[in-house]
């Protein structure tokens, strides 16, 4: 059985009687020293918590809610959980810190792509707007605006 952290190494199955409940968790010992320094009964308790009656004050979902299901219930829950949510994605993830893509991405580019899609989407508005006036002769020129933004988007137009 392969470690569920690093799918290399022979893993070991910890189990914990919490409350009522078997948990279990295949881990290697590496993964589970770097995981859990302090040992077995940090581990657990890290998955149990301390307060699971605490609620996001936006949501009302609970800790509680969060260890039975697995799922927050809005972005706020991340703020409210932050501490309790650690152990778990330190768990699932190996980190804590979204480190992004590896993508070698030109900030200049990306910053063009933004400006012309804010663009487009304003365009967009204003072809809405002249059609609602009646005014075919406005919303046609700003089609032609929109076109060339696209073609520019698409790489297919260098200006």
């Amino acid at each position: 059985m392969k470690c569920t952290r690093c799918g290399k190494n022979t893993a070991q199955i910890f189990t914990r009687n919490i409350g009522g409940k078997e948990t279990k968790v295949t881990l290697c010992p590496a993964c589970f020293q770097t995981l859990y320094p302090e040992g077995e009964d940090a581990f657990f308790s890290s998955l149990v918590g301390v307060d699971a009656g605490k609620r996001c004050p936006v949501c009302g979902t609970s800790l509680a809610d969060f260890r039975s299901s697995g799922l927050l219930g809005c972005a706020n829950c991340y703020s409210v959980f932050r501490e309790d949510l650690i152990p778990t994605i330190q768990y699932l993830h190996g980190k804590v810190r979204h480190k992004g893509t590896a993508l070698n991405v030109d900030e200049a580019k990306y910053d063009m792509v933004r400006a012309l899609v804010s663009e487009q989407e304003r365009i967009k508005g204003a072809i809405e707007r002249a059609r609602e006036r009646g005014d075919g002769a406005k919303a046609e020129r700003l089609e032609g605006e929109l076109r060339a933004i696209q073609r520019r988007l698409l790489g297919e137009d260098d200006e």
